[in-house]
Order: C-alpha cells, then structure tokens, then sequence
C-alpha cells in the first residue's frame, strides 16, 4: 500500500483475506481514514 512518500508493507504469507483488526492497524499507521477506505 502506498500513500505518498509512505510505503506500508501488509504481511500476508497464506495469501488468505486479512482480519478486520490487522486492516485496521495498517490504516492507521499510514494515517488512511476509515471511510475513505471504505469509499476506494
């Protein structure tokens, strides 16, 4: 995912959804809203 200059890498090795929790996490710490998530 990239927003910017900031690259965040999501772990995923089982190639499987990721949990609700974990997305949660990877938004905030590239400081991505919510809903404009949910708007992409």
């Amino acid at each position: 995912m990239i927003k910017g200059n900031l690259r965040v890498h999501i772990p995923n090795p089982h190639k499987n959804d990721i949990g609700a929790n974990l997305l949660m996490k990877i938004l905030q710490e590239a400081e991505i809203d919510r809903k404009k998530w949910e708007k992409l």
